[in-house]
């Protein structure tokens, strides 16, 4: 196979003819190693996927070569984490274990040339989005909070006969929903909404942060580690794009920050039982005497809301988002350009030799199966 292998040349011109043979890479040969090597021995790309690909990431196929071996014809396909390799002949499982040894092995014969040629290239690391994922879970709670309320002030809070309502069977399921809408939602969306914002700010030191400062190591995770108020106004100091610094007389700043003071109750477990009360309640022995009357169910639902807080937890997440929007606004329109386009990718990648952030893929997933192929991982010796 390796004299094969040797023998074959780039074919400018492909002739239309049924492929007898088809085998898809996954496992045993990457994308960038079987690209490498066949760049380095062949030069670019020649087939017809490579001139039909669009410009970026955004396709099914991205690269071919078009190859023969004296009357026999190999096309290799790149896909973005597959290589397909169709042959011009019937290929047993044994032929085919036989073509990757021998490809693998030619790799070393052509080191020289596919190490130079993949030197060339950029090196992207893919890191995870963690201020979108919490981003995104934010936007449920909201939605969901956000179209609770209305009903709960249309069925409940405006009906004093609510007990005897719910006594249907589907009443009783949909004020489940709400309660849960008016209750945990409120309750996930107050933790996360701070959560959300410090992982933007995370994002933006990531991406941002001046080389020539994180290389002071010292320094550098004294600032990543300082109170947020304080870093907050040092990153125009610290990281590219911004146009002009952060002050604490910022009136989005100052909105924010009682978000912040909030958030610190809940995660120390702050409570006042007298600043806290929900409502006074007198006891003869064991006789409950309230103070203000009304529907039970009703009353039940007027504490919840004062208890959960769901319409000031909202406008307290309309205020994170205020405040990221001003920061934002503090870029140079580049930045804030790419900035825009990092918060929105569940994957973005960074270029550790150029310092850079990057969009590398389509928001959506794209690929294909034709009927009838063979992958590395299915052969048997």
């Amino acid at each position: 196979m390796l004299a094969y292998l040797d023998g074959i040349k780039r074919k400018p011109k492909r002739r239309k003819k049924k492929r007898k043979g088809a085998l898809v890479l996954q496992q045993t040969v990457s994308p960038f190693d079987a690209y490498t090597y066949l760049h380095g021995r062949f030069g670019p790309p020649n087939g017809m996927q490579t001139f039909l690909a669009k410009d970026d990431s955004d396709n099914l196929f991205h690269w071919d070569y078009n190859l023969r071996a004296g009357k026999k014809e190999l096309l290799f396909i790149g896909a973005s984490e597959e290589v397909h390799v169709w042959f011009d002949a019937d290929m047993s499982d044994a032929d085919c274990l036989r073509f990757i040894e021998n490809l693998k092995a030619d790799f070393g014969r052509v080191s020289v040339e596919k190490g130079r040629f993949a030197r060339t290239l950029e090196k992207w690391t893919i890191f995870p989005n963690q201020y979108l994922a919490i981003a995104n879970r934010c936007g449920e709670l909201y939605d969901a909070i956000e179209s609770a309320l209305p009903k709960i002030e249309k069925q409940i809070l405006a009906d004093r006969d609510a007990t005897q309502k719910l006594m249907s069977a589907k009443q009783q399921k949909s004020h489940a929903k709400l309660m849960s809408a008016v209750t945990t939602a409120p309750t996930e969306l107050s933790v996360l909404t701070p959560v959300m914002f410090e992982s933007f700010i995370g994002l933006i030191v990531a991406g941002l942060i001046k080389p020539e400062f994180k290389q002071d190591q010292e320094a550098f995770t004294a600032f990543v580690r300082s109170p947020l108020n304080q870093k907050l106004t040092q990153l125009a100091n610290h990281c590219k794009g911004f146009a002009r610094p952060l002050t604490q007389n910022n009136l989005a700043f100052g909105r924010y920050w009682s978000v912040v003071n909030k958030r610190n109750d809940i995660l120390h477990g702050n409570v006042d039982p007298v600043r806290d009360a929900l409502e006074v309640v007198y006891f003869d022995r064991k006789r409950p005497l309230f103070k203000s009357g009304g529907d039970r169910l009703r009353q039940h639902w007027l504490r919840l809301l004062d208890q959960y807080k769901p319409r000031e937890v909202i406008d307290d997440y309309i205020a994170a988002h205020e405040f990221i929007i001003e920061i934002l606004n503090h870029l140079t329109p580049p930045f804030r350009h790419t900035l825009g386009l990092i918060m929105e990718d569940t994957q973005p990648g960074w270029d550790n030799r150029r310092k850079i952030l990057g969009r590398l893929f389509p928001g959506h997933l794209a690929t294909t199966v034709f009927e009838g192929l063979r992958y590395d991982w299915q052969l048997r010796a």
